[in-house]
């Protein structure tokens, strides 16, 4: 016992730490204690910083350093970026600094370094934090937004304190030309893939001043303005021009023909689809059988022996179908396809070896009647077991709704997690316009662009008109979209 004495005795006086009493929270040196630590580590001078744990050893060899990546894009830094400590890339920061006072980054990438978790606090801010904006002249037709915030997984969940439709719009959001280029529209960022979406309802000859039917008279319009074979070069330019990714097209007149490659003739989508250069063609997958039974109907109800349907393009050079298509009389069409391109900055989003981008279109036509809501629901339904388990979804078409806040479409798209491009009015009689014609989508996509709503002739003077071969104007939507990330080996 003397011995023990001894060495306690002999041993340095440790620092005496006050013992944590139940119910009295932790003390003030304490909490001082964590915020100095928390401070010391939450800053950006050391990083990228070496990591030496054995399995990132294994994966990317001895001594290797984690890049530091700009906190809104995911562009590397330069080395110049880091020496400044800046949070986010010169690019971004421009960017937010023209915004002004409402953009909802702040303009100095530096601001919250300091503070403790400041830099966690930043990039979740930058990256998810959306501000409610008006909206921009351009889209004076269109109803107003509401934010949509995305989680980890891309899958955007509408605010529950507004059951308005959910609509992207922002000033990033740059305006569609008709007949324009849409990849042209805007630029796409870095790391993010650009995909061109064009919907159209054709208005079939066959549904034009049926005997019995005033909602298909167009007494407004003159006879030249219906006439299919001066509307069709007009729609094939507008198609041509658009140099969109996917054409989603209602109302398509199929044609009993020989296709190229067959001896008999079988009805199948028209020929004036074949001048598309660079497309592949979808057709509702019915048989001869339902599409002879689909004529027949026509010939007794307008008076013309042609069934119509939906078909869907996609321009092989950068798309590819990875599983087969799925049809429905009420679903439409779904395809299910493959970029075959990269990210734009070869990067694919930033992974380390990162899968090809895919998604799900959907091609719609709904009933033109508000009341049979029921059915509009039912195809809906039909639609989202189409789509399966598809991280990244599309669908668009003539909805025959202006998708409202409070109206039953509207309300469905919100549960299931999609949003809205803010396309503009898309159909019109004289002195009254509305929107018709929609794009939702969801997963890891987003808008970048869309088309406006029709000029101030198309509405006085209502559709078809001169500059619009349709009763239904196409539009348009620039989305970009991220390839998945492979995962690691754990």
């Amino acid at each position: 016992q003397a011995s023990l004495r001894a060495n306690f005795a002999t041993r340095p006086a440790a620092t005496t730490l006050m013992a944590y009493k139940p119910g009295a929270g932790i003390s003030k040196d304490a909490l001082e204690r964590l915020r100095a630590r928390k401070q010391a580590d939450a800053g950006i001078a050391d990083v990228p910083a070496e990591d030496n744990n054995q399995q990132w050893d294994r994966l990317l060899g001895e001594g290797a350093k984690k890049k530091l990546r700009c906190g809104i894009c995911t562009r590397p830094l330069s080395e110049q970026e880091q020496l400044d400590k800046g949070l986010v890339c010169a690019a971004c920061t421009a960017n937010a600094a023209a915004a002004g006072a409402t953009s909802a980054l702040p303009v100095v990438a530096t601001a919250l370094a300091s503070e403790e978790f400041g830099a966690d606090v930043f990039y979740y801010c930058s990256r998810f934090a959306r501000s409610a904006r008006a909206r921009p002249a351009k889209h004076a037709g269109v109803a107003e937004a509401v934010v949509a915030e995305e989680g980890d997984s891309g899958k955007a969940s509408p605010s529950k304190a507004s059951s308005s439709r959910p609509l992207i719009v922002g000033d990033c959001c740059a305006n569609i030309s008709r007949g324009a280029p849409i990849h042209q529209s805007c630029n796409v960022r870095a790391g993010r893939i650009p995909i061109g979406v064009l919907s159209f309802n054709l208005l079939a000859d066959c549904y034009i001043r049926v005997e019995g039917q005033p909602w298909n008279a167009f007494a407004f319009c003159e006879d030249s303005l219906l006439d299919w074979e001066q509307r069709l070069p007009l729609i094939i330019e507008t198609l041509q021009s658009s140099a969109a990714d996917i054409i989603c097209l209602q109302e398509v007149m199929v044609e009993e023909r020989c296709p190229p490659g067959k001896k008999k003739e079988e009805w199948t989508w028209p020929a004036w689809i074949d001048k598309l250069e660079g497309y592949t063609c979808v057709l509702q997958d019915f048989t001869q059988k339902e599409w002879e039974k689909t004529a027949q109907r026509n010939e007794r109800v307008v008076g013309k022996r042609v069934p119509t349907g939906l078909a869907t393009l996609y321009r092989t050079p950068r798309f590819e179908e990875c599983a087969g298509a799925k049809h429905g009389s009420g679903s439409g069409i779904t395809l299910f396809l493959r970029c075959r391109d990269a990210a734009a900055d070869g990067d694919a989003g930033g992974g380390a070896a990162a899968g090809a981008l895919e998604l799900a279109v959907g091609n719609l036509h709904l009933l033109g009647d508000p009341s049979r809501a029921a059915e509009h629901l039912k195809s809906l339904s039909s639609l989202k077991k189409n789509m399966g388990k598809s991280a990244a979804r599309l669908a668009c078409g003539d909805f025959n709704n202006e998708c409202g806040a409070g109206s039953e479409v509207a309300e469905w798209f919100v549960q299931e997690g999609f949003v809205e491009a803010p396309t503009g009015t898309s159909w019109a009689e004289p002195g009254k316009a509305q929107r018709l014609d929609h794009i939702f989508f969801s997963g890891r996509l987003r808008v970048e662009a869309a088309s406006g709503p029709l000029t101030d002739a198309e509405v006085a003077s209502g559709l078809p008109c001169v500059s619009c071969p349709s009763d239904h104007a196409p539009i348009a939507a620039l989305l970009s979209g991220e390839a998945p990330r492979s995962r690691g080996p754990w």
